[in-house]
């Protein structure tokens, strides 16, 4: 049993954990979460909501291993399943990362139960929990299943969502990461021949100010003003256009004309289904609930209600046309279901969204 001071310090190390994984872009926002083992029946996991740059050591709830109960003022990341799950069945599992990175995300979407890779040139493996709900326990027990069925690894990758990384401590968890990202991204870059950074490239962006439009840059284009124009007139939920010229980005708006989600956070951020123009001049697909608007071979316009909004829709973008360009050039792909997209959706409108915005 660990002593009040032990506890303390894992309290202290989940945050610096979260915060040195924020930093190498393993997670953005407060999308992943980060969890260590008490004892044999109780973890602490970062809060549902909570950006981590705000997270303060009591903010953490303890969650009960057998009944996930938990015990605090801040109610435990809705993937609390997914870490009860693998400290139930994993002992070498003492501190959990979970996180939606973005290779191993990709990687994720390409419809294969295990993922032969490389790292450092050795041949590893990498297994790939079926598909389920994010927060579900059908997703939980999953992820159970792969972490039983492969106990000589220690990643797991979630189909269309992220990925769980643990250890026997926070070094172990976040090395696996990290292991894990480099041979995914060797992976997409070699196997699926797409060796595309992921990136954010800013093009012209505006924003609503007392009801007019300010655009960031002083040489924007008539042709560009017009755009954005038409967006904040279709959507007056929007009060930040992010214009993303990304080079995923700007090939999805070159050659293809539909996208259906491929992963969770496109699903709920973006949107359930994308159209996009397929000639120059031909007209901008404005819908309420799509937060991306593609011009023709001129990248995407990510709408948000506020600036940090409308750039993380600019990440998620970026990331969801690495996967369909990966998944194109591989040959094969899992997309997600029209009725699970359009739960996830719902869901995020309603209720995370809010959440998020709410604890600023």
């Amino acid at each position: 049993m660990k002593t009040k001071e032990e506890i303390q310090r894992l309290r202290e190390e989940i945050i610096d954990v979260s915060l040195s994984l924020l930093e190498q872009g393993l997670i953005v926002r407060t999308w992943g979460n980060i969890s260590a083992r008490i004892d044999d029946k109780h973890y602490l996991i970062t809060p549902s909501g909570i950006r981590y740059e705000d997270l303060e050591p009591q903010m953490l709830p303890v969650v009960s291993i057998e009944d996930g109960s938990y015990e605090g003022e801040y109610k435990p990341s809705s993937e609390y399943l997914v870490h009860t799950a693998i400290y139930s069945s994993r002992n070498d599992a003492e501190f959990i990362v979970h996180t939606h990175q973005v290779y191993a995300t990709c990687v994720g979407a390409l419809g294969k139960k295990r993922i032969k890779a490389e790292h450092k040139e050795r041949k590893i493996v990498f297994p790939v929990a079926e598909y389920a709900l994010p927060g579900t326990k059908t997703l939980a027990d999953n992820v159970k299943d792969a972490a039983i069925k492969n106990n000589e690894t220690r990643s797991i990758i979630m189909a269309n969502h992220g990925a769980v990384c643990f250890g026997h401590n926070a070094r172990d968890a976040v090395n696996e990461a990290i292991k894990l990202e480099m041979a995914s991204k060797k992976y997409i870059y070699s196997i699926c021949k797409t060796e595309i950074p992921n990136e954010i490239i800013e093009g012209f962006s505006s924003k609503l100010e007392d009801g007019k439009i300010v655009y960031l840059r002083n040489d924007t284009p008539e042709r560009v003003k017009l755009i954005h124009q038409t967006i904040y007139s279709k959507r007056p939920d929007v009060h930040y256009v992010f214009h993303n010229k990304s080079e995923a980005v700007m090939t999805i708006s070159r050659r293809v004309n539909h996208m259906r989600p491929l992963l969770d956070d496109f699903a709920q951020i973006i949107g359930i289904s994308v159209r996009i123009p397929t000639a120059e001049g031909a007209p901008l697909v404005v819908k309420k609930n799509i937060n991306a608007v593609f011009a023709y071979n001129d990248g995407a316009y990510c709408l948000g209600d506020t600036e940090e909004n409308a750039k993380s829709a600019a990440l998620v973008l970026d990331k969801g046309c690495l996967a369909h360009i990966s998944a194109t050039r591989f040959g094969e792909g899992r997309f997600i279901s029209l009725f699970d997209c359009k739960k996830m959706n719902r869901n995020y409108i309603k209720n995370y969204s809010i959440l998020a915005n709410s604890v600023k």
